[in-house]
């Protein structure tokens, strides 16, 4: 009963937000020069840039060989849903979704993939979740699609859990592979490592609330929500012998009303819970692991690791015999180089990088590597970016023009790296006295590393293949394997004296390896508790040593390991690797896609069966996914954090490729009456088109008011009666996104016109006598209202970290200038805003200052120098006050916030409600402006005070991802009581 009492009170306080804030997911748009092609069969259809019309072949017959076996375990198969591809994203990733019904490929392989190739994986994982999006499509859910259309059926998402989803997903792409995801060594070593998963300061299992593991936390490191529900759905899978989650979707979408429709259906099928399957699960596994026989790292620790900061030493590099550098990140500062003095374990940070893609390499005090860096107007076009630094200056640089480039390698007089194409191709590229050469490799492969080996004066390469995971050599004549292909995941490459470096989970665990070149034997060099990576040689003493990351519980630390020849363990050839962490688990009765190949004749018998035909961009702008029997403005919710509804109905368009968004309403209220809205947003062309129009409710009028001479009471113009209202506004928008490595600086110019009907005081017919106007009466008003406005932004950010709320330092400015083009009496609005982001006096502290102005000029005024037609420009209103409680004459705004956390809860109403962060801002807010006072004007000055204390949460287990927060602010303001309001923050 008090956790039904807990649940109502969280409700009614969210239903009672004044507004509700929310960030929705854009998915952004291609490159405009992109021409499309579609392809149809019966289960799916592809839509692909002409550019990966191979890709879009291959993918497509990976789709139809797994259709059969895809929905193994569940009663429906998958729905049919197209396919998109995004062929210029380096950031590898794949997505179902809705609104509107697509999957969403990213064609470039991961770059830390294993050794089953990207579109297989792709392919065995997105393709489950249209299974399960099917089998939750049904009974009630389905009865609501018809009403919502598209809406309704996200509905359905709600009766499956999201760690229960991905970790589906995980069996289905494990299952269909000799060794695949979800049996990695990597994919369970934070569960390895913490080794008490779920157990409380004791030796018993906590059994008062185990969100945590399911939720994330800011404190410590938890596994993601693949890792956790993998592990969970393969336990259930193997004690009841079925796929519990088809029970579990036939349940909830005929019962979803039912509140926790997955705990009921666990309890009615199979007599257990979430709760209880997270505890068995673990149970298992630490059984498990507890039997292997306990292993120690046999590399030395070069580094201290803090006890309460996650920490990640990535990629070292020896710099001298006692020195090293390494991409260091851990959960209060983002990712930076560091110098580690391996005597007194000293660190100094040389610079702060962006995202890093591939790992950097060193050679005559010039460290390289690569970073995403995402286009100037594309969403969907992220590069990855050559870059450099001098160690002498600690200056990150970027590499003109390599923007596709990957695994940096120096050798003498030479740069290499490896360039991947959109079409699916790799090139070697060699850079050498100015002159440019390209080694060119299979159809169908993958490069996943880099070196180069000064002994035997070559290039070396991992890649997979159909085949697997192997060891090639660069030659004149192109791409020569060294190892045969095995499903063995190999990562990391390395070269020198004549040796080849890379890890391994030959072993059963990650492991840093060897190849002789001369002698063609492969070695192992560690021996780990958990798992060794990234090795790099470190010449000097007999043997020479290694440097490498081994893990522990708290990250990732930088180790050295002798590499002499007594102390190499030899590897025999295999085509697996040992399994030792996994227990023993059933396989699904599926085809394992190790074993198909797609041949020429595939291709040419696929070709003569579904043709491709032109995808047209125009005619495909409109696509209509959804309806809600209420009339809102979704773009107003979106950009204002706004809400409006109104009694009604809303259409709600956007196309499948992400470039163009729409909506139209019919509402209607008791004040305004019927209302007809239209909104269109168009981004396919990096500018940004915005097209609204409106018609309905009250003809707004701009009258005047005037003051009695002798009583001094105010006379107000007489309005006649009005008319239906309408506008339509038009506006372009371009957003210019420069992204450098630690700042991400963006640049928007933009203009905007909008006529309405409303009606404006006509001001050419005032008469005025002894310091009023005499005929406010008589004076009568135009018809017709143009607003043009234009704008200019600039931003700068640092990247945040894992604790972060705000950026450490950042700054935003902005200005506007707006005016009547039609009507010169109207006043001319300019305005400017700047804002900074400043740390705090501790760690995850910020500091927000805000200051704008805003003032009219020229136009129409009063002799006491008041301008009665004029704009306003609401940013900065102090809290506690609104539009129309200020006047834009010499408006000046300030105002301060001071935020930090103050607890992390990690607890709460155990599967409703998990506390992940409580932070409290204090803030303040001063205004001052000129406004018309009896016959002059006079300064008015308001402000107001108070706080707000933001709960980040997450509800119903969501993952951390899918963390939400919750705000409840209180003010008090220069004039009237207190002001208060609640705030909800939505993660999409």
């Amino acid at each position: 009963m008090r956790r039904l009492l807990y649940i109502v009170l969280f409700l009614c306080a969210a239903g009672a937000a004044r507004k509700a804030e929310a960030q929705y997911y854009t998915w952004g748009s291609d490159p405009a020069g992109l021409k499309w092609s579609t392809i149809r069969t019966p289960d799916v259809r592809m839509i692909y840039p002409d550019t990966v019309a191979g890709v879009a072949r291959r993918t497509l017959f990976f789709i139809r060989t797994v259709q059969p076996d895809i929905s193994y375990g569940f009663r429906h198969g998958p729905m049919r849903i197209p396919f998109v591809m995004h062929p210029e994203n380096f950031q590898s990733n794949g997505l179902v979704m809705y609104l509107p019904k697509r999957v969403e490929f990213l064609t470039s392989p991961a770059i830390d993939g294993y050794s089953m190739p990207w579109y297989k994986q792709l392919v065995a994982h997105e393709y489950r979740h249209a299974v399960q999006y099917n089998n939750l499509n049904r009974g009630v859910i389905r009865a609501l699609s018809y009403v919502l259309g598209q809406q309704g059926s996200t509905i359905g998402l709600l009766c499956m859990p999201i760690w229960a989803m991905e970790g589906d997903a995980v069996m289905s792409e494990t299952a269909m592979s000799s060794f695949g995801r979800g049996m990695q060594p990597s994919f369970s070593i934070g569960y390895r490592a913490i080794g008490r998963v779920g157990r409380d300061r004791g030796d018993t299992r906590d059994r008062r609330n185990i969100d945590k593991w399911f939720c994330g936390s800011y404190r410590d490191y938890i596994p993601d929500h693949y890792e956790l529900g993998y592990q969970i759905c393969s336990y259930a899978y193997a004690r009841f012998g079925e796929n519990v989650w088809d029970k579990v979707a036939w349940y909830g979408s005929r019962n979803p009303y039912v509140l926790a429709t997955t705990r009921v259906a666990l309890e009615k099928y199979y007599d257990t819970n979430v709760s209880k399957l997270f505890r068995e699960t673990f149970d298992e596994l630490e059984r498990h692991w507890n039997s292997l026989p306990e292993v120690r790292d046999s590399a030395a620790p070069l580094t201290p690791m803090p006890a309460d900061n996650y920490t990640t030493y990535q990629w070292p590099l020896p710099l001298d015999d006692t020195t090293v550098l390494a991409l260091k990140t851990d959960y209060d500062r983002s990712s930076r180089f560091v110098r580690l003095d391996t005597r007194t374990g000293a660190e100094e940070v040389v610079c702060h990088t962006g995202a890093v893609s591939t790992r950097p390499a060193m050679a005559g005090g010039r460290v390289w590597w690569t970073e995403y860096r995402r286009s100037k107007l594309f969403e969907q076009r992220v590069n990855s970016q050559l870059c450099y630094m001098d160690l002498d200056d600690g200056v990150p640089r970027t590499f003109a023009g390599r923007r596709n480039a990957l695994y940096p390698t120096p050798a003498p007089g030479a740069l290499a790296w490896v360039e991947y194409n959109p079409d699916g191709r790799y090139t070697v590229v060699e850079e050498r006295d100015g002159g440019v050469k390209r080694f060119g490799t299979p159809d169908h492969a993958e490069i996943h590393g880099l070196a180069w080996d000064d002994a035997t004066q070559a290039y070396y390469v991992i890649v997979t293949d159909d085949s697997g995971m192997w060891l090639g050599r660069i030659g004149d004549s192109g791409l020569h394997p060294v190892t045969e292909g095995a499903y063995i995941t190999l990562s990391n490459l390395r070269a020198g004296g004549g040796r080849l470096y890379y890890g391994s989970i030959a072993s059963g665990k990650d492991e840093v390896h060897c190849y002789d070149l001369a002698a063609r034997r492969e070695y192992r060099i560690t021996t780990s508790a958990y798992g060794s990576f990234a090795p790099a040689p470190w010449p000097g003493a007999e043997g020479g040593r290694v440097l490498l990351t081994a893990y522990d519980r708290r990250g990732y630390r930088v180790a050295v390991q002798p590499a002499a020849d007594s102390g190499l363990i030899p590897v025999a050839p295999a085509r697996l690797p040992l399994n030792t962490l996994n227990p023993e688990r059933r396989r699904w009765e599926v085809v394992n896609l190790d074993t198909v190949r797609f041949t020429e004749a595939d291709s040419l018998r696929q070709c003569g069966t579904f043709r491709a035909k032109r995808y047209r961009k125009v005619p495909n702008l409109v696509n209509v996914h959804s309806w809600m029997p209420v009339a809102f403005n979704p773009f107003d919710a979106v950009d204002e954090h706004n809400i409006d509804l109104n009694l009604g109905v809303t259409l709600l368009s956007q196309n499948l490729l992400s470039n163009t968004e729409a909506y139209a309403s019919y509402g209607w209220n008791r004040n305004e009456g019927s209302l007809f809205n239209l909104g269109v947003r168009y981004f396919g062309l990096g500018v940004h088109l915005d097209l609204d129009a409106s018609y309905g409710g009250n003809q707004l009028f701009y009258s005047l008011v005037s003051y009695d001479p002798e009583s001094g009471d105010p006379v107000y113009q007489k309005r006649p009666s009005p008319d239906k209202y309408y506008s339509v506004g038009f506006s372009a928008t371009l957003p210019l996104y420069f992204q450098r490595g630690y700042h991400t600086r963006t640049l928007s110019v933009s203009s905007g016109w909008n006529y309405s009907n409303g009606m404006v005081a006509n001001l050419d017919k005032i008469e005025w006598n002894s310091g009023s106007i005499s005929n406010i009466q008589r004076i009568g008003f135009r018809r017709g209202l143009h607003k043009l406005s234009f704008g200019l932004g600039y931003s700068d950010q640092v990247r945040m970290a894992h604790r972060d709320f705000a950026p450490r330092w950042g700054y935003t400015l902005s200005t506007s200038y707006t005016f009547n083009p039609a009507n010169t009496h109207f006043s001319d609005l300019i305005s400017f805003f700047g804002q900074a982001y400043l740390p705090g006096f501790a760690a995850h502290n910020s500091l927000k200052v805000a200051a704008t102005y805003q003032t009219s000029v020229g136009g129409y005024k009063f002799p006491a120098g008041y301008a009665p037609l004029s704009y306003k420009s609401t940013r900065l209103i102090p809290r506690g006050f609104t539009s129309a409680d200020i006047v834009s004459n010499n408006y000046t705004a300030a105002s301060l916030d001071y935020q930090l956390p103050v607890w992390y809860p990690e607890g709460g109403i155990g599967s409703v409600i998990y506390f992940k962060r409580i932070r409290l801002n204090v803030g303040g807010d001063y205004a001052q402006f000129r406004r018309p006072a009896g016959k002059g004007m006079d300064w008015r000055r308001i402000w107001s005070v108070g706080g707000d204390i933001v709960f980040d949460i997450n509800a119903f287990r969501q993952p951390a991802s899918a963390t939400s927060t919750f705000k409840l602010s209180v003010y008090h303001p220069s004039s009237g009581g207190v002001w208060w309001a609640a705030a909800v923050g939505l993660p999409f």
